[in-house]
């Protein structure tokens, strides 16, 4: 029913720089009213092109598009008032996770899903979770929103986790498996942008159920043969 992978157009969209798995960095910056740059970071390590910006003056939606050098970013979008020595922050993605159903109508969770789609409406398909999402007491549809780790490497392997574990509390769900999606918009279609884009499928190995209780998702060590994410 599940097969623990990543899927097919994940990783063709990390080829495509779709995917910004970079946790959250913070700097004092400045820059000029009607202007696109911030200038006098302290260092642009870590931040790349895609990562959300906020701050006081920064345009709602602004985006890093480019990094000039190692004290300046250019934004997406004109700043709405000056900036003066105020503390940005930069934001990868947002990923989730969310949980299928014991039983769930679509059998092929497995490398060929590609999105999440609107999760808990409409039929499941191979791009739309759809119905077979868990509904339950404690559980939101969508899921739970994880926390970003920068991306390293060891013995050759690159890896990413999560640093918080996924958690519904007062809970009373049951679950075969797990999806591992961005709902962060980083490609566009001709109609809709394609967000929720699936990342990775984790099987439980059979019908997990919890009533009220706690159901908690325990994110593996970061390291080369077990990180949750990781590319050899």
């Amino acid at each position: 029913m599940a097969t623990t992978c990543m899927t097919n157009s994940f990783r063709q969209e990390l080829l495509q720089g779709a995917h910004c798995f970079n946790a959250t960095i913070t700097g004092t910056a400045s820059g000029v009213n009607a202007a696109f740059t911030l200038t006098g970071l302290a260092s642009t390590a870590g931040i790349a092109v895609g990562m959300a910006a906020s701050g006081t003056n920064v345009a709602a939606g602004a985006v890093v598009a480019s990094v000039d050098s190692a004290s300046q970013v250019t934004l997406s979008k004109a700043h709405t008032g000056t900036i003066t020595s105020q503390t940005i922050t930069f934001t990868g993605d947002v990923f989730k996770i969310a949980l299928i159903k014991a039983s769930p109508t679509y059998g092929s969770y497995d490398k060929t899903f590609s999105n999440v789609g609107t999760p808990g409406t409409s039929a499941a398909s191979s791009s739309n979770l759809g119905t077979d999402e868990v509904s339950g007491t404690g559980y939101t549809s969508g899921g739970f929103a994880l926390t970003n780790v920068t991306p390293t490497v060891t013995n050759s392997v690159a890896l990413t986790n999560f640093s918080v574990n996924p958690n519904w509390t007062s809970a009373t769900i049951s679950t075969v498996a797990a999806i591992i999606y961005n709902s962060s918009t980083r490609l566009g279609a001709a109609a809709t942008p394609l967000n929720n884009r699936s990342v990775s499928i984790h099987d439980f190995g059979g019908t997990q159920t919890v009533t009220a209780g706690t159901l908690t998702l325990v994110m593996p060590t970061a390291n080369d043969t077990s990180a949750i994410l990781r590319i050899a």
